[in-house]
């Protein structure tokens, strides 16, 4: 009896310690799987977020969830889990309008065991911010803008029917309108007597002018990201040429064949982009490396576009530098230089320019002096003269891109725990 006793209490230990373990494993299964709803969640979220981003109304794209005021929540249908575990999952979208500098969603995901033992929660915030498109804005200073004089910045629109094949108007007084955005993301913004005819939006941090300043809305902790567009790549493309250190006098060349999506790429390394012509209602992408800059000189017919990527500076100071006849989303120049840009000199630039690490210096001395399109720059100095019309054509063409992810945590401890419910409005305990 005794030995009997002695399996009996051995088999019984046995039994618990699976027990035990059965239940820690399904617990840890369950808390992993609980991740994967939560983040589930967040995915959701996101998808309504960038959905506004490609141009659809918030109304069309929170489709299904419940808006109080700016933010919006939701409670997704229950999930069945393995081990006939129920999943739920309850979604706050902060700012889900689009009309908060820095929105954030919080999902929390409960699974309820099936041995009637607590339920698994997790929850995840992610903080978001902007993504911008490269000509979504007028004028973009990374680090801070400088307007002297009478030097201004507003807005018209070249082809109010959006027809792919235009007529693209040329800027005058008569067309122009005050619905430019100018963004200051850092550093500082002096206006002098300058003018902005438009909305103004600035990173945190930023001393905001006078109000006499702008003539549109003032928004101040701006959060946003403006990526580098992606470089084309010989190995992308299906077909390209290798140019060197010379570029030709006219672009495409005869006999050159256009890649699968109809446009010419041309590759080169330390050459000068400067007296060279695209043909009308050519498509033509230049890739330079090796400290390829550009220069005066390049004239774009009608219907053509070029392209341009390269790691050296633009500088156009000899006057009406570049003849672009089509329009300003015709002429991208994108470049990674961090030497300073320069357009001036009665200078009139119909274009888009993408600088983030350059200094750009926009120098006037005529009323003929301007710049026409769009302008991303590490800092911006625009003189008197030298006045800058954004085209809102380009953000048809290339809108903001919707929302990132910038910051993401999750809810561990009781004291983070414990702020779910202020965060949520209660949303969410």
């Amino acid at each position: 009896m005794l030995l009997a006793a002695i399996i009996g209490v051995a088999l019984v230990s046995y039994l618990s310690l699976g027990r035990t373990t059965l239940k820690l494993s399904h617990r840890t299964f369950f808390a992993n799987d609980a991740g994967n709803l939560a983040e589930a969640g967040i995915e959701e979220a996101l998808y309504s977020f960038n959905l506004m981003g490609t141009g659809a109304s918030a109304a069309t794209a929170w489709t299904g969830w419940t808006a109080s005021g700016t933010n919006a929540s939701r409670t997704l249908a229950p999930f069945n889990r393995d081990q006939n575990a129920i999943g739920t999952v309850k979604v706050y979208a902060k700012g889900y309008d689009g009309s908060d500098n820095a929105p954030y969603i919080v999902s929390q995901a409960t699974i309820t065991p099936f041995d009637g033992s607590a339920p698994i929660v997790r929850t995840v915030q992610v903080t978001l911010r902007r993504v911008e498109g490269a000509t979504a804005n007028g004028l973009v200073a990374l680090n801070g803008l400088s307007i002297g004089g009478s030097a201004f910045a507003d807005s018209f629109n070249s082809n109010p029917t959006n027809s792919p094949t235009g007529p693209w108007a040329s800027y005058s007084s008569g067309i122009a309108r005050s619905k430019t955005t100018v963004i200051v993301m850092a550093g500082s913004i002096s206006a002098g007597s300058g003018a902005i005819k438009g909305d103004l939006k600035l990173g945190k941090g930023v001393v905001a002018p006078s109000s006499s300043v702008y003539s549109g809305t003032l928004t101040t902790n701006y959060n946003a990201t403006f990526p580098y567009p992606v470089v084309p790549t010989a190995a992308s493309v299906s077909q390209s040429y290798s140019l060197g250190a010379s570029i030709p006098a006219n672009l495409p060349r005869a006999g050159d064949v256009a890649a699968s999506d109809g446009r010419f790429y041309y590759f080169c390394s330390g050459a000068t982009i400067g007296a060279l012509a695209i043909t009308s209602g050519r498509n033509v992408s230049i890739v330079g490396s090796g400290g390829t800059s550009m220069t005066s000189g390049l004239a774009i017919k009608s219907l053509a576009t070029c392209f341009i990527f390269m790691d050296g500076p633009m500088t156009l100071t000899k006057g009406n530098d570049i003849s672009n006849l089509a329009w300003a989303g015709g002429l991208q120049i994108c470049t990674t230089t961090t030497s300073t840009c320069y357009i001036g000199n009665k200078s009139t630039f119909v274009g888009c320019l993408f600088a983030p690490f350059a200094p750009l210096n926009l120098t006037g001395g005529a009323s003929s002096s301007m710049i026409i399109g769009s302008v991303v720059a590490k800092t911006v100095i625009e003189t008197a003269g030298m006045d800058f019309h954004y085209d809102e054509t380009l953000l048809a063409s290339n809108p903001s891109t919707g929302f990132g992810v910038f910051i993401w945590r999750e809810f561990q401890t009781a004291a983070e725990r414990a702020t779910v419910g202020a965060l949520t409005n209660n949303f969410l305990p």
